[in-house]
């Protein structure tokens, strides 16, 4: 693999000269990190306040930003970190872009990585055929390593409800997540949610290297460019709504499961 754990492929120079650059690099803000505004830095400071060292301040941020439930944000390309904070929700790209600023603006130098996977982690909450789609992780720079995540995309009571379902259906992929996929993150190792090491079906088709946010991405990435395009945002609009709902289901779902369990609970304690 890669010096990122993804894919078994070299990046192309572009990217390499990327990954090369100093820490100073992945610490510049954008428009959509918007790391020095009042709200980004005082709610980074606020979580991380009473932990010492980069690696629990990184986790106190990443626990953070995994409880903002899942839900996918139209446009998700050009949605900046403090409308997913003023939203208090996100998907893939808006969580992450949410989890660099923070980390950015207490000095912690992150970035997204961008990969393609095959839809069939997504199916349950869109049917997208054989259409491959992009995905971000979050890598974190902590004791001189590039540490990547995305655990932080699925919150804790969808994740639950999607592991259920699997195990009912028998499946590894499906609902965002692969059977055997993490749910937290250790601030030490990769941790994914929708795909593992030794699962080569789950693995990423393609690893486009690292970005600051997803504008600069689907901006600068040529095969990405049409996303920007109205028909892009239409269908990714269209999309998100069928998301919506099905995640909204499934969550119910787990809500009602543990209301059950906590009334026999209740009923065993009388």
């Amino acid at each position: 693999m890669n010096r990122s754990g993804l894919l078994n492929h070299q990046p192309d120079a572009q990217q390499s000269a990327r990954d090369q650059d100093s820490p100073g690099r992945w610490l510049v803000n954008t428009p959509l990190l918007d790391i020095e505004h009042p709200k980004i830095r005082l709610l980074a400071l606020r979580l991380t306040q009473l932990q010492q060292g980069d690696r629990h301040k990184a986790l106190a941020l990443f626990e953070h930003v995994r409880e903002l439930p899942f839900a996918c944000l139209p446009d998700g390309n050009s949605v900046s970190a403090l409308t997913v904070l003023r939203r208090g929700k996100g998907d893939c790209h808006t969580k992450s872009t949410l989890l660099v600023a923070l980390l950015r603006a207490i000095q912690i130098p992150s970035r997204l990585r961008f990969v393609t996977l095959r839809a069939d982690f997504l199916r349950g909450v869109i049917d997208l055929g054989a259409l491959p789609i992009e995905h971000c992780c979050v890598e974190v720079l902590i004791e001189g390593r590039w540490i990547a995540v995305d655990s932080h995309v699925m919150d804790p009571l969808l994740a639950r409800a999607a592991l259920a379902r699997l195990d009912e259906e028998n499946r590894d992929l499906g609902y965002g997540m692969h059977r055997r996929g993490a749910t937290d993150w250790d601030g030490q190792q990769q941790a994914f949610a929708p795909f593992v090491a030794d699962h080569p079906a789950s693995l990423p088709v393609h690893d486009w290297g690292p970005f600051d946010d997803p504008y600069q991405f689907y901006s600068q990435v040529p095969q990405q460019r049409e996303r920007l395009g109205l028909r892009g945002r239409l269908s990714w609009m269209f999309g998100a709504r069928l998301v919506n709902r099905r995640v909204k289901a499934l969550r119910a779902t787990a809500m009602g499961r543990l209301q059950a369990v906590a009334s026999l609970a209740a009923r065993n304690t009388r």
